[in-house]
């Protein structure tokens, strides 16, 4: 398993959300997970972007991340409450210019007319090996057991975690996340909905794979090349890593109001027995 963890490993303070946003938004990266994405946001941020990715939507969970594209989801997905358009997504994608991979990804044409003026980027991988990267990458968080029962607990980010992870399962299979035929389909359908929707804009579109380098990324974003090989990052393990590091910081914060309040328990009755005592 992955040790040098590309992203911060200690969750996000609470930022209030500012009145306008402080940086236009200029890349869609629409791709995937699992097609490089963590790799292409270590690559945007190396290009001086500010990227989003589902690593950041766990690190700023603190303000509401998790929760909010949980809703969003609910409202496209299951018509539950109002959809998400315009600066709704600015309450998650404020402070960032750049974005990949999912929760992202389930809302293609609504952040494109978010951000009309972004770049759009598509990352690809051969269908034969995404679908058993999706096996021991997201499905495999799923069959954490520690992380099922911490879930029933913690409200703030387990759950919704977890939540968020069958969410976009869902929509890529008709409805049933556990129907694993049918994730091959919603790859192709997602794919052809982003080409679709770009095509009728007028947005050019970079295909991009993590093997192409980085000419063809910087060449597309006028952007002048690193002197440093393109980041190749495993991204299955480092996401499952993660989600075993933040298991005792998460489960700590669940048991310290219980803890504290047994412990505030018997320190009233040690009291109550002394006083009664003299």
């Amino acid at each position: 398993m992955a040790t040098n963890i590309p992203f911060p490993t200690e969750a996000y303070p609470r930022m209030d959300l500012p009145s306008h946003r402080p940086k236009e938004m200029k890349v869609l990266a629409l791709g995937m997970p699992r097609t490089g994405t963590l790799s292409l946001y270590i690559a945007l941020q190396e290009l001086g972007y500010t990227c989003y990715h589902m690593t950041e939507c766990c690190l700023n969970h603190r303000s509401n991340s998790l929760i909010n594209w949980n809703q969003a989801i609910d409202a496209k997905y299951n018509g539950k409450g109002r959809p998400f358009s315009g600066v709704d997504f600015d309450k998650m994608l404020w402070r960032y210019d750049a974005v990949t991979d999912f929760p992202c990804v389930l809302f293609v044409e609504e952040l494109m007319n978010a951000y009309p003026d972004a770049q759009i980027i598509l990352s690809t991988r051969d269908l034969d090996s995404w679908l058993p990267s999706m096996e021991w990458s997201l499905y495999a968080i799923l069959r954490i057991k520690r992380l099922k029962i911490l879930g029933l607990f913690d409200s703030t980010y387990t759950r919704p975690f977890l939540q968020l992870i069958r969410s976009a399962l869902s929509a890529w299979t008709d409805g049933d996340w556990k129907d694993r035929d049918r994730l091959a389909a919603g790859y192709v359908a997602h794919y052809a909905h982003v080409r679709g929707i770009a095509q009728r804009r007028g947005h050019k579109v970079l295909e991009f794979r993590v093997q192409d380098d980085w000419g063809p990324l910087c060449e597309f974003l006028k952007r002048e090349r690193p002197n440093k090989p393109f980041p190749r990052a495993s991204e299955g393990d480092f996401i499952t890593q993660y989600q075993y590091i933040v298991f005792w910081p998460r489960l700590l914060s669940v048991l310290r109001p219980v803890v504290g309040s047994v412990v505030l328990y018997y320190f009233a009755v040690w009291v109550a027995v002394w006083w009664f005592e003299l």
